[in-house]
């Protein structure tokens, strides 16, 4: 199971949009998607049809699982879509602090209930809070490739260091080869803005770390959320849809998928 974690602790830079179109791409694509769903606000979860009223009820969340000591990571997954599971997440006060106030390997809680499902599924696709508290860190720690979401905007490179230097301290520690890669989301190619606020990116990151692919802003996007559902699957011949499916692409070859490596050979061959 290779491990995608989509994280930017500021906000409004498309990260849930980003992680569902991903999971919903990689599972209609034949691949078995474990969606991880570690933010409280439950977005994801919602988009991928969980009721988050019952899920309150239930206590059957991301942040539970971590907190259980016997529990079983079967116990909190549920069925979205065709080979598509997602593990929830919904406002739960007490499960936060609880974990935050964990004394050891806090941080390894996720990697540890979840080591038992790698045999499951191709893709774990992580959603992650806008904050670098615990459950980031737990995200991070089992990331096979970490993706940051920047958006197009005058402030979207405010406090990117501190998350660089928090995945570091993570990948030294825990994750010793994880990929990191920029996404630019919320792009219009049109705008000099949007390409300048790019051309810092790649500064930053290099070329090589920036990937290729761009998230355009789009109202098939906004439409699709207002409808739970992914703009994938909402608006299948959108220009934001092919962005996704091309993202995906991108993202095997990036992973060492041996079909997308040799599709991406002859493409730079013609």
């Amino acid at each position: 199971m290779k491990t995608i974690v989509v994280a930017n602790h500021k906000g409004g830079c498309a990260k849930t949009t980003t992680a569902l179109n991903v999971a919903v791409v990689l599972a209609t694509t034949g691949a078995r998607t474990l969606a991880v769903d570690l933010d409280p606000q439950g977005n994801l979860s919602a988009a991928l049809g969980v009721d988050l009223q019952e899920l309150e009820e239930s206590h059957h969340t991301s942040h539970r699982l971590m907190l259980d000591e016997r529990g079983d990571f079967t116990d909190y997954i549920l069925n979205s879509r065709p080979r598509l599971d997602v593990l929830p997440a919904c406002l739960d006060a007490d499960a936060e602090a609880l974990l935050d106030g964990q004394a050891v390997s806090r941080e390894l809680l996720l990697k540890q209930k979840l080591a038992p499902a790698h045999p499951s599924y191709d893709y774990c696709v992580i959603d992650t809070p806008p904050s670098l508290r615990t459950p980031t860190l737990n995200a991070l720690a089992m990331s096979d490739l970490t993706v940051v979401p920047i958006e197009s905007s005058m402030f979207a490179l405010l406090g990117l260091g501190q998350l660089l230097r928090t995945v570091a301290k993570v990948r030294k520690a825990h994750s010793p080869d994880m990929l990191l890669m920029a996404l630019s989301t919320l792009y219009t190619a049109r705008q000099n803005l949007d390409k300048g606020i790019r051309a810092k990116v790649i500064d930053k990151f290099t070329e090589d770390f920036v990937l290729r692919t761009t998230i355009p802003r789009a109202v098939s996007v906004g439409e699709a959320t207002a409808t739970l559902q992914a703009v994938v699957e909402s608006n299948p011949e959108s220009q934001a849809s092919f962005s996704f499916r091309q993202l995906v692409t991108e993202f095997k070859e990036v992973l060492g998928d041996e079909e997308s490596r040799q599709t991406a050979a002859q493409r730079k061959s013609r």
